[in-house]
């Protein structure tokens, strides 16, 4: 558009650009999303500031040089990082993943343009694919809701899918599951993508599509996989296949506040520049470890909280009573960080709540996974133990056992498990047999 503009319009844009990257510059020192990284505002804001930088580069280069290092600084501090992450996953979720990752995947192509820094090789975006693919319900069409959510993702995943592709993959996996999201998109309903996003990545997504890219498959594609995440303390089973009779999905979690490369690093903290919990947000995550969705034949039964209170019972895992430390809803008290609009991480003892996957193994179409979550409750209801296990038996069954472990001069004599459907009400029908129930 540049070279259509009069030299009136021009300069009015370079001004308006310049002015709102100042202003983003400045912000970026005293606002949170400047100090937390791997969170959604920080990695979209900074590469709007990139991105301003840029434009305005040559007629304003010392100022554009400032806020390229101030950018730069930060991003590449987060490709480090995310050198860590090394199933591809992010903490707060498929949907702000998918926002996140729209800024990250802009940032490597614009730092191998313009800088000559080369990320393609980082271990995170090697095994980011599997984050969009092992994570799709049958149809194409919906996401597991691990953390806050909309059912699918906010921006994208198609530019990212194709970035992936050309840039990293380069087995055409990513066109394939690109061309099967975009066919399968939802024409009306919840799960269609709002005005403000749907058209936001489709720059990218032209500028990075690879037709010599033939679109196929990934190995193995169309059987029923089990696939484990294991820096989100995530398995999935049954992800990234069509939506047909005998195709179920079940997810588990159970994980580490932030993911085990992040809690690892504010816990043991190997590096001077991050500032324990003050340098992350994972307020998007929910208080969910043991927690788990099924969707026998690709039908969602129990389903996750999506975007919502962060309340344990709504994430379907085990709340406790009578508990002494109980915030919202007296007696009982589910998980650390309950109770608030965004997970609290910063107070008590919230920062250390963990949960573990213990065993995660598949035979055929059974499939058997646990974990372990007691290091996620409050230490005042002296709980020894919280496991879970979940058993698929055929695509229609799902055994799920809790096994409750605590010590003698433990407060808690109740137990409670909620199972929920967002879509459909579940409802107790009495069995009549001869006239008795």
């Amino acid at each position: 558009l540049y070279w259509s503009l009069d030299s009136e319009r021009r300069q009015t844009y370079l001004k308006k650009i310049q002015s709102v990257s100042e202003e983003m510059y400045e912000y970026s020192k005293i606002r949170s999303w400047g100090k937390q990284f791997l969170h959604n505002h920080q990695a979209t804001n900074m590469l709007a500031l990139l991105t301003g930088a840029l434009v305005i580069q040559s007629y304003k280069e010392i100022q554009a040089n400032i806020w390229k290092q101030a950018v730069v600084d930060v991003m590449e501090k987060t490709m480090f990082l995310l050198n860590h992450v090394v199933d591809g996953s992010l903490d707060e979720g498929v949907a702000y993943g998918s926002y996140t990752a729209k800024s990250i995947t802009q940032y490597v192509f614009l730092a191998k343009r313009h800088f000559g820094i080369n990320h393609f090789e980082n271990n995170w975006l090697k095994m980011h694919y599997w984050f969009y693919y092992s994570t799709l319900l049958p149809g194409f069409q919906r996401s597991v809701g691990i953390a806050d959510s909309n059912y699918n993702w906010f921006y994208g995943p198609e530019s990212q899918l194709v970035f992936l592709d050309t840039f990293v993959l380069q087995n055409g996996a990513g066109n394939w599951l690109a061309y099967q999201i975009r066919k399968n998109r939802p024409k009306d309903g919840p799960m269609v993508q709002s005005a403000a996003q749907r058209w936001s990545t489709l720059h990218t997504e032209y500028l990075w599509y690879n037709a010599d890219l033939i679109p196929r498959p990934p190995s193995g594609h169309g059987t029923p996989k089990m696939h484990v995440f294991p820096n989100w303390g995530v398995v999935t089973y049954g992800g990234g296949l069509p939506n047909t009779q005998t195709n179920t999905f079940v997810s588990f979690k159970s994980g580490k506040l932030g993911g085990r490369a992040v809690y690892d690093i504010v816990h043991f903290q190997p590096y001077s520049w991050v500032d324990g919990w003050r340098s992350f947000n994972p307020g998007h995550e929910h208080p969910d470890q043991n927690s788990f969705t099924f969707a026998p034949n690709g039908q969602v039964f129990v389903s996750e909280a999506l975007y919502g209170p962060k309340l344990s019972h709504l994430n379907n895992v085990l709340v406790f009573a009578p508990s002494p430390t109980s915030q919202c809803n007296n007696p009982w008290e589910g998980q650390l960080g309950e109770c608030s609009q965004w997970l609290k991480w910063t107070t008590t003892d919230s920062g250390d709540a963990a949960g573990e996957i213990i065993t995660a193994n598949q035979q055929g179409e059974m499939m058997f996974v646990s974990g372990e979550a007691v290091s996620a409750y409050s230490s005042a209801m002296k709980l020894k133990s919280v496991y879970r296990m979940l058993m698929l038996l055929n695509h229609q069954t799902l055994l799920v056992v809790d096994h409750i472990e605590k010590y003698e001069d433990s407060p808690v004599s109740l137990a409670s498990a909620f199972f929920h459907n967002l879509d459909i009400d579940f409802k107790y029908v009495p069995f009549r047999f001869l006239n008795t129930f």
